[in-house]
């Protein structure tokens, strides 16, 4: 123990230094007392034998002559340093040369030296090199295990500046949203990932306050993926002191989107569990009462034959009694339960089906029926009453909207639906598109611009779709007229 105190560089085994020294006697000397204390030592007298060597990356340490005959410290070191990057670099000089010796240190020596050698000032210099070697070697173990934990963890990892513009971007963050972290690194977070105005507010009050010192845990908020889908996330984030040479704000987010999803679907049933319970009541009571007023009309209708007012009064009656009976049967059927009998069936058949029942509908309209299949396989386990439904309900949307000379285009091509092969059907018309306000609440219940309709079309096309594990969505946009596309798995779900 006495001995390790005496000399602390002795604990330092297999720690090879080189000493570049034209002077035989100071190099025989460093050479002694490095080896004496368990050094590994390398020594050239010129510049071109330093150089010839090709093991540099075990050099830990170099000790340099500042005047050499083919050169000088401060010419070599930028070599040095290309060489050996991790190699800490002390000058070795006599008093005159002592200002260069304090220049090749603000050019990146470590340290250095004054001839004649004194073994402890040199054990001294060398024991400060190693303090910050193994500093620098520990910070960078805690850094790779830092990275390794991050790149591994299943959660989006940002890492931003106060301004909100972003640092870091982890893997599972480009995974989840679809952009690579070169797309975002240094753009505005709120700008690229935060769908709605007022989040954007909320989002950016929450950094102000993180950035302040207020650490936040399970905050939900949505984030906009590149394909324009949203994931909901639960957020934890805290401010980071010093990273990159000032504060920043560090948000961690596990996605909750399938959770989010399930809570949404059993709060759903439930709505449309007590809706259904409802309008059950209610449409028998009322079906009995509207069967009366009907008999009433008719009776009423034969009493008043020569009157052609009254008459048309009392259609005029009929028909809003009809579309109340109807009101009441989809509000009926959107809320009950969906029991799908599942079989294979052609889903171009069903939507021919579909197209054919709608004759009446096109009377009176040039309208055509395009199909872009191109060979790909469009049978799929569906319910096939129930599918007709949702096809029947776009293509009747897409008549409507087409005025008298309809084209309207079904277009079908390859896709995933959780990495489970699936078909994509886009429907396609000539009208004049959707407006914001309709992109945003098309599969919203009894939302319509039409005068006649309840507007739950859409909404039940939606729950169908749903009740398949499908997807249906409004097009992108970026083709006239207005798209729904439909995602169907091939397997049954």
């Amino acid at each position: 123990m006495e001995a390790l105190q005496a000399n602390p560089m002795a604990a330092l085994r297999e720690i090879r230094v080189l000493v570049i020294e034209d002077d035989p006697d100071t190099r025989a000397n460093l050479r002694d007392i490095l080896e004496l204390d368990g050094y590994v030592v390398e020594a050239a007298s010129t510049v071109a034998e330093a150089l010839d060597r090709d093991n540099w990356s075990e050099i830990s340490t170099i000790i340099l002559d500042y005047r050499l005959p083919d050169g000088s410290a401060e010419t070599l070191l930028p070599r040095l340093r290309e060489l050996a990057p991790k190699a800490a670099v002390i000058v070795s000089t006599g008093v005159a040369g002592l200002s260069g010796a304090i220049l090749a240190v603000r050019q990146g020596a470590a340290d250095y030296i004054v001839k004649p050698l004194d073994a402890d000032a040199l054990r001294a210099s060398l024991a400060r090199i190693a303090d910050r070697q193994n500093l620098a070697r520990a910070k960078e173990r805690t850094e790779a295990a830092f990275r390794s934990l991050v790149e591994a963890a299943p959660c989006m990892i940002v890492i931003m500046r106060p301004d909100r513009t972003i640092l870091y971007f982890s893997p599972f963050a480009e995974e989840l949203t679809g952009y690579e972290a070169n797309e975002v690194i240094g753009k505005n977070y709120l700008s690229i990932f935060v769908p709605e105005p007022e989040t954007v507010e909320l989002m950016d009050g929450k950094f102000g306050r993180i950035l302040a010192g207020t650490t936040t845990r399970g905050f939900e908020c949505p984030v906009r993926c590149k394909n324009g889908s949203r994931r909901w996330m639960v957020w934890n984030a805290e401010r980071l002191t010093n990273y990159e040479e000032g504060p920043s704000i560090l948000a961690v987010g596990q996605d909750i989107t399938t959770l989010k999803q399930a809570q949404e679907q059993a709060l759903q049933a439930e709505r449309l569990a007590a809706i259904g319970q409802m309008v059950t009541g209610l449409a028998h009571e009322s079906g009995n009462a509207l069967a009366r007023s009907q008999a009433c009309l008719e009776m009423l209708s034969l009493e008043v034959e020569d009157r052609p007012e009254a008459q048309d009064l009392i259609s005029r009656i009929q028909l809003a009694q009809d579309h109340l009976r109807q009101l009441y049967e989809e509000v009926r059927t959107y809320a009950a339960p969906l029991k799908l009998e599942l079989e294979e069936w052609s889903l171009s058949g069903i939507w021919r089906q579909a197209w054919q029942n709608l004759a009446l509908l096109r009377q009176g309209k040039s309208a055509t029926l395009f199909e872009e299949i191109n060979g790909q396989d469009v049978s799929c386990f569906v319910d096939q009453f129930r599918l007709e439904q949702v096809f029947r309900n776009i293509l009747e949307n897409s008549l409507a909207a087409s005025g008298d000379a309809a084209q309207i285009r079904v277009s079908c091509s390859s896709t995933e639906i959780e990495g489970q092969p699936a078909i994509r059907i886009a429907i396609r018309d000539n009208g004049p598109g959707l407006t914001p306000e309709q992109r945003q609440r098309i599969f919203d219940p009894f939302f319509t611009t039409k005068t006649k309709g309840t507007g739950l079309g859409m909404a039940i096309a939606k729950r169908i779709v749903e009740a398949h594990c499908g997807q249906i969505d409004v097009g992108s946009g970026a083709n006239p007229g207005a798209e729904i596309v439909v995602t169907l798995p091939y397997k049954k779900p």
